[in-house]
C-alpha cells in the first residue's frame, strides 16, 4: 500500500515511507516545511486496508479512479471535436460511430485504473488498498461538506492541522 499526505503549507504531495511493521513516523517537505507525523493503524501497517486516516484519524473516506480528472475532460473533449469535424466534413453519419468510439476506449480505460481511497477530512490517498471499491462508497457531497470549513481554513491558514477529531 503507497500513502500520499500534503504538506499543509504548500500542498505539496509527500509519500510515506513504507510501513515496515512500524506505524509511526513523518514525511518530509521537499520545500522545508515542518513534516507531516503520521501513525499507521495496524491494519493499514498490515497493508490489509484502511480503517482509520493515518494522518488526521478520521474514519470518513472515498473512493474514486486513480485518474487525472483534466486528462479525462481533455480526451472526452478531443473525442467530441473529432465527431464534429468529422460530420462536418464527411457527413453527419459518422457523429455518433466515433462518439462510440470513444465511449468503448473511455470504458476499457476506466475498468485497467486501479481505485484510490482518499480521506475526506485531509485528502490522505490510499493506493493499493486491497477490496476498495467494496469497503469504501463514492465520493458523497454530503459527506465532504462536513469537512468543508475544516479544509478550506487548514488551506487559507497556510499550516497547522485544524482538524476536528
Amino acid at each position: 500500500m503507497r500513502i500520499s499526505f500534503y504538506c499543509t503549507e504548500c500542498l505539496a504531495r509527500l509519500d510515506a515511507p513504507p510501513a515496515n511493521g512500524g506505524t509511526e513516523g513523518a514525511a518530509a517537505c521537499p520545500a522545508g516545511h515542518p513534516p507531516v507525523a503520521f501513525h499507521h493503524t495496524a491494519a493499514v501497517a498490515a497493508g490489509t486496508g484502511v480503517d482509520r486516516c493515518s494522518r488526521c484519524e478520521g474514519a470518513a473516506f472515498f473512493v474514486q479512479k486513480d485518474f487525472d480528472q483534466r486528462l479525462g475532460c481533455a480526451i472526452l473533449a478531443a473525442g467530441a471535436l473529432a465527431a464534429l469535424l468529422l460530420a462536418r466534413f464527411l457527413g453527419g453519419v459518422f457523429f455518433v460511430p466515433v462518439l462510440l468510439v470513444f465511449t468503448v476506449a473511455d470504458l476499457v480505460l476506466a475498468r485497467r485504473v486501479p481505485p484510490v481511497v482518499i480521506c475526506y477530512r485531509c485528502d490522505t490517498e490510499y493506493r493499493g488498498v486491497p477490496g476498495a471499491a467494496a469497503r469504501h462508497r463514492p465520493y458523497d457531497p454530503h459527506v465532504a461538506e462536513r469537512y468543508a470549513d475544516v479544509k478550506t481554513v487548514r488551506r487559507m491558514a497556510g499550516g497547522g492541522d485544524h482538524s476536528r477529531r
